[in-house]
């Protein structure tokens, strides 16, 4: 059987495992939402470069 002091350790390294899990995914996906938003500022800025070449070009 597993002493008081053992169990303990064994609690707070499950916890530590959890927690570190939850900042790893929260991290992941911070990641994830900050690429999406730089390639959508940059296709909207290719967009509008575009946009406005194609409506000098044209006129």
């Amino acid at each position: 059987m597993a002493s008081s002091n053992q169990r303990e350790r064994d609690l707070a390294r499950a916890k530590h495992h959890r927690q570190r899990a939850r900042r790893d995914a929260a991290t992941r996906k911070q990641d994830r939402t900050r690429i999406i938003a730089i390639v959508l500022i940059v296709a909207i800025v290719l967009l509008m470069t575009g946009g406005v070449l194609v409506g000098l070009l044209f006129s």
